[in-house]
């Protein structure tokens, strides 16, 4: 009677075993990305060791919504020995409003703050394409400063913008940047210099025209 018993146990212990999850092993594959999860929130950036790494983040940053990462294509106001302060010219339409406060590295970050704020999940989506996708061409601004000092030409931009399911819009012109390389370590290139113009007399659908949208809006 005993044997019976003790055979029982083995088999049922054994079919307990066989049917039930082994509690040490993982979930790879199976995990679920958070909700509202964005690829620049929690990845990383490289740091623009070399100019054209500064578009590319710049473009990362507007597509991730990332606000820190943003800020740091822009030459910081703290940087130590730096012989440039950030300036953005505006469109010459709207040259009268800008003179009456020009624009600041606050400005830019609180613009670009209220414009990745929604209420709805994944908006808005943002996406840049500078020179249509071609290398943005850089030269040196004297004919000395090619390893820290640079200029692009007049380059054409398309910011796309959807706000929603069904509502988008789309910001173009021409920008040209200036860019400089810190003297300190780490020695990386920033943007200090940003021009925008219209293409075709479009004023209201340029750059311009979304910065000080949301500088109005904010007052």
């Amino acid at each position: 009677m005993l044997q019976i018993i003790n055979k029982y146990l083995i088999l049922l212990i054994g079919g307990i075993l066989l049917t039930c999850t082994n509690p040490f092993t993982t979930r790879e594959g199976q995990v679920e990305a958070p909700e509202n999860f964005s690829p620049g929130q929690n990845g990383t950036y490289d740091p623009a060791v070399n100019p054209e790494l500064v578009f590319v983040n710049l473009k990362k940053a507007l597509q991730d919504k990332n606000i820190a990462e943003y800020m740091k294509c822009f030459i910081p106001q703290t940087l130590e020995g730096q012989p440039h302060s950030f300036l953005f010219i505006p469109e010459q339409h709207f040259a009268n409003e800008f003179a009456r406060q020009p624009w600041t590295l606050n400005d830019e970050q609180n613009y670009f703050t209220q414009l990745v704020q929604s209420q709805l999940s994944g908006y808005p989506k943002l996406d840049l394409i500078l020179a249509e996708g071609n290398e943005i061409p850089l030269n040196p601004i004297t004919p000395t400063s090619v390893n820290d000092s640079l200029e692009s030409g007049s380059v054409k931009y398309n910011l796309r913008i959807s706000f929603s399911p069904d509502s988008s819009k789309t910001y173009s012109g021409l920008l040209q940047f200036r860019l400089f390389k810190s003297r300190t370590p780490p020695e990386v290139w920033y943007i200090y210099f940003w021009q925008d113009n219209a293409l075709n007399q479009n004023y209201d659908g340029t750059w311009t025209a979304l910065k000080l949208y949301y500088r109005k809006k904010a007052l």
